[in-house]
């Protein structure tokens, strides 16, 4: 750093020299030319171009990563995760700064660690508000969310509402498959409806209030269903190749 400063002492002196040399300069004696005219002043109401200052397109995306999450506490962690973030990069700037460098080293480089530390401490517990978060969805509907597929939808609400394998799921998928063909809007003239094709289809409103369109509503009644009336989907897929239905 010692030798940085030597060096900017050294460019201005060098600087003030050019510039002394170039006042002298212009001291001598010099053909004289002609001023220019004056430039009037632009009349009241006349257009005046202003510059144009570009957007921040850094600042921007930092601002719109904030709005990314999707549950209060997992956006309360990212808040706290930026703060530390934006503490480690304000402890690097100071590191740059060339005012009584060796006075200020140890506290910028002490700073700048526990900044670190924080922001990475920070990091770890939005990705584990976000786990928190994702789990606490599944275990309340069933499935991780953003799975679209019916049957995948099926699969994980068995498996964690019910804690059935693969073969209740089986004959799960064997019942529906036959009553409404995965049609979450199939209707029968009875008044049946959905994958279950419940009778009527308001039965699943027990279940909740979107019972018309939401697979996981149908899927969650159906299974219930199942398991009360028979004791399981596959002791259901037993009555219903005896009886036609179930």
């Amino acid at each position: 750093m010692r030798r940085l400063v030597r060096h900017g002492l050294a460019g201005l002196a060098a600087t003030t020299f050019a510039a002394v040399a170039a006042v002298t300069t212009l001291g001598a004696d010099a053909t004289p030319t002609a001023a220019p005219p004056p430039v009037a002043p632009a009349a009241t109401g006349d257009f005046v171009p202003v510059q144009f200052v570009p957007a921040d397109p850094v600042a921007d995306a930092q601002r719109a990563a904030t709005a990314e999450r999707d549950s209060r506490e997992a956006e309360r962690t990212r808040i706290a995760a930026a703060t530390a973030q934006a503490a480690y990069q304000r402890a690097l700037g100071l590191a740059t700064q060339g005012q009584a460098i060796d006075q200020q080293s140890s506290r910028i480089k002490a700073e700048i660690k526990a900044a670190k530390a924080k922001a990475e401490a920070a990091e770890a517990a939005a990705e584990a508000a976000e786990k928190k978060a994702r789990d606490a969805a599944i275990a309340n509907q069933g499935y991780t969310p953003g799975t679209t597929d019916v049957r995948e939808i099926a699969r994980q609400i068995l498996a964690n509402k019910f804690s059935y394998g693969e073969d209740q799921y089986a004959c799960f998928s064997w019942i529906i498959t036959r009553e409404s063909n995965w049609n979450v809007h199939a209707e029968n003239p009875s008044g049946a409806y959905g994958l279950p094709q419940s009778l009527p289809g308001s039965k699943m409103a027990s279940v909740g209030p979107d019972w018309r369109d939401n697979p996981a509503t149908q899927i969650i009644w159906g299974a219930q269903y199942m398991k009360s009336r028979y004791g399981s989907p596959c002791d259901a897929k037993s009555h219903w190749e005896s009886a036609g239905n179930y």
